[in-house]
């Protein structure tokens, strides 16, 4: 039986991803219904028919979302008031990487990555977070990286941009924790998904995996799970954390 309270509904940002489909059928499995949003609007119809049973498909509602856009943010929270839906649950999973020398990054990378990564998380919690404050209760889980800690090189915007969230979820931890909304966030390591043979090389994901201590990489369904912690009546005492889950990987250097 879930301890996951059901207090409304769940939002996740970038759900058909490697990581939002494990966060989706994990909140599902909870019992609490979920609104997912993606920017590639063609692509959550497909997903829902792929991914998702007719049970689940009953418990999820797909809208498109370009989380730089901060208009889009604000309509999509209004259009879900008017409908009689209520978002305890903020889960700001969108994000983006960007690879390239100091010398020769440029500002289009730069500000992409800043604007999906730290942005999007700003954008959609000052959407969302004054009805959780109304009512008393709500969670926003934002997603960090451990390069926000020890970076990668040549991920210079990557590791800025995870450590804007890493300040931002402990400052804003503070100003809603005494309205009952809980802010954390999670700082994954390697975790494998299809998604991610596009954006690393097979040479660079082998050494890496060779230095966790855990001997192996994450699987989506670990983050999911620490999502659902933190979307728990259990985590009612922890905000403005950011847990580390990459099987050790933070620990050495």
């Amino acid at each position: 039986m879930s301890n996951t309270l059901n207090r409304g509904h769940a939002l996740v940002t970038g759900a058909i991803g490697g990581l939002g489909t494990a966060i989706v059928k994990r909140l599902i499995a909870a019992g609490i219904p979920v609104i997912g949003t993606d920017r590639r609007v063609t692509d959550i119809d497909p997903w829902i028919e792929a991914e998702l049973n007719d049970e689940q498909k009953a418990m999820f509602t797909g809208y498109p979302l370009d989380v730089v856009k901060e208009e889009q943010a604000t309509t999509l929270a209004d259009k879900l008031s008017e409908d009689g839906i209520h978002i305890a649950y903020l889960i700001n999973n969108a994000g983006i990487q960007g690879n390239a020398k100091p010398w020769e990054l440029d500002s289009k990378t730069w500000d992409r990555v800043m604007a999906v990564n730290a942005n999007g998380t700003f954008y959609l919690t000052r959407a969302f977070s004054k009805a959780m404050v109304d009512k008393g209760f709500g969670r926003v889980v934002n997603f960090a990286s451990m390069y926000a800690y020890h970076p990668g090189v040549g991920q210079s915007p990557y590791a800025a941009a995870k450590a804007a969230v890493t300040g931002y979820t402990r400052s804003v931890a503070l100003d809603l924790a005494k309205h009952g909304v809980t802010v954390n966030a999670i700082a994954p390591g390697i975790i494998w998904h299809e998604r991610l043979r596009g954006v690393l090389p097979q040479d660079e994901f082998d050494k890496m995996e060779a230095r966790v201590p855990a001997e192996r990489v994450g699987k989506p369904e670990e983050i999911a799970g620490v999502v659902n912690f933190f979307c728990s009546e259990e985590s009612s005492y922890v905000t403005g954390q950011t847990l580390h889950v990459n099987g050790g990987l933070y620990l050495p250097g």
